[in-house]
């Protein structure tokens, strides 16, 4: 049992020493995972609150609809518009007039239909629109689209008093998101410290009972991740460590069986050092851990594990091939007897009639067989203000010339005191003839706000979140490229000076 002891004893101890270097190399990237593990946790605890049930049916009896939504804000918006009336000719010098009636909870399509008028003053349709909590009827109104009013209004439906309150532990967990970053630097260091101290022996039962409650820790996040495929790919490590979520959690449980049988042999851990000492060196790393983290954050990591590292081709990470296979998907209709849903796929159907066995056709969708080639840059877009025009492969094919990609993923956020050092850059990439790729995941508007309190020059496009935070750590950061090799990365807090930039961008 002594060598056993010792032997895990070492094996634990450099792995968490590794561990916690890793992490320290990137506590912003850790940080974003310690996030949305606070987020989607609180999520989950949130109270089952009934359904917010909106309804619409027309007077005649012509269409009637009903859209379910789980509440859980106090207000929801129903719009209620009528698109600007367009004269249509039919011939003979006789005319009539259309326009689109809609009605919309929280942007979800209740009620749509044309009307057509052909003279004014005229009542073209009537319709009931009434809303209830579970079985709790709270409201309804008549709705009355008339020939050529233009509506566009707001009935605001307030659910408050309905609304279950969510437990103290939601509260909790939102309130920690904040201090995921001091967090994260915490667990990093301990990591460190306490692999130090199983290494040289140095107060075992402490060291082997802070394992124990780490590795719990460590174990239920990584079980989850993979049993409830939540919290799978932030962007968090990079190409440092590729682990799926299941070989996470069974990385943990050989480490939990490892640090079970240290426990059970924890008499045969003698020190290495005197105790004096041994705190003496384990201060000194604690605070050399701190300083390393700290410095990776505020700056760049020491060693960059992301995609948008410099000497990287991104065009070949992020393009799929010609000749590359293609996702497979299979038609499935799905159909009812007797209560229980069926799916049946094209052979499966053929040569029965499903109706007269007594199905009834339910839904169709499109089932995966075979998955396609995915580009390890799969989540790359440079979109226009409204999200429907991707210029990605207009970055790519400008491959023979220096071009910038300036990242701000949460305009709101940005580091303001790099601002002017950013808009001297913008300045000098205009006169050189650099192109600029601004890239954020914010909503227009703060853009607007934003390029407007900086009186910044230059339409922004728009990316993925999660992307943004793994192309460089840093709000704003600035990623030079050579074609579409990455040449350098600049955070906000070291941006170049423009003589710097200048020589670095030059001939």
């Amino acid at each position: 049992m002594k060598y056993i002891t010792n032997i895990l004893r070492v094996f634990v101890g450099l792995l968490f020493i590794f561990s916690g270097l890793i992490k320290s190399n990137d506590p912003t990237g850790f940080s974003y995972k310690l996030d949305e593990y606070f987020s989607v946790f609180a999520e989950e605890l949130e109270a089952d609150q009934d359904s917010l049930t909106v309804s619409v049916s027309t007077l005649d009896g012509t269409f009637s609809n009903t859209v379910v939504l789980s509440a859980n804000s106090s207000t929801y918006p129903i719009a209620i518009s009528t698109t600007p009336w367009q004269k249509i000719e039919l011939g003979n010098n006789a005319y009539t007039h259309v326009s689109e009636a809609s009605v919309n909870l929280n942007g979800k399509e209740v009620f749509a239909t044309t009307v057509e008028a052909q003279d004014s003053n005229e009542v073209v349709l009537q319709a009931n629109l009434s809303y209830a909590v579970g079985l709790n009827k709270i409201g309804s109104k008549e709705l009355t689209f008339a020939s050529f009013d233009v509506l566009d209004k707001t009935v605001d439906v307030d659910i408050s008093s309905y609304l279950k309150p969510n437990p103290a532990t939601v509260g909790f967990l939102q309130s920690m998101r904040p201090y995921a970053l001091a967090l994260a630097i915490f667990l990093c260091v301990l990591e460190i410290v306490l692999g130090l101290a199983l290494l040289i022996g140095w107060s075992p039962k402490f060291v082997v009972t802070a394992l124990v409650l780490l590795i719990i820790f460590f174990t239920f996040l990584t079980w989850y991740s993979a049993y409830f495929n939540k919290v799978t790919d932030c962007g968090c490590f990079g190409d440092a460590i590729k682990l799926t979520p299941w070989e996470s959690f069974y990385k943990d449980v050989i480490l939990s069986v490892s640090i079970f049988f240290i426990a059970i042999g924890i008499k045969h851990i003698k020190p290495i050092f005197s105790s004096p000492f041994a705190v003496k060196m384990l201060t000194v790393f604690t605070l050399m851990s701190v300083g390393f983290s700290l410095y990776c954050w505020h700056y760049l990591p020491v060693k960059n594990f992301l995609k948008f590292k410099q000497g990287n081709n991104i065009k070949n990470l992020a393009v799929v091939p010609d000749d590359a296979p293609s996702d497979v998907y299979e038609n499935i209709f799905i159909y009812a007897k007797d209560g229980v849903e069926e799916e049946f796929n094209i052979s499966e159907m053929t040569g029965r009639d499903l109706k007269a066995e007594g199905y009834t056709f339910v839904d169709r969708k499109d089932k995966l067989i075979s998955k396609g080639y995915e580009p390890e840059i799969h989540d790359f877009k440079i979109m226009d203000e409204n999200r429907d025009n991707d210029y990605a492969d207009d970055f790519f094919a400008n491959d023979s010339t220096r071009k910038i990609l300036i990242v701000i993923n949460e305009v709101e956020n940005a580091n303001a005191d790099a601002m002017q050092d950013l808009k001297e850059i913008i300045k000098t990439c205009k006169t050189e003839g650099i192109a600029i790729y601004p890239l954020t995941a914010s909503a227009s508007e703060k853009v607007d706000a934003f390029r407007h309190k900086h009186q910044l020059d230059i339409p922004f496009y728009y990316g993925d979140k999660t992307n943004l935070k793994s192309i460089i750590r840093s709000n704003p950061g600035l990623v030079l490229f050579e074609g579409n090799v990455v040449e350098k990365n600049w955070p906000s807090t070291r941006l170049p000076s423009v003589k710097r930039f200048l020589k670095k961008v030059g001939p």
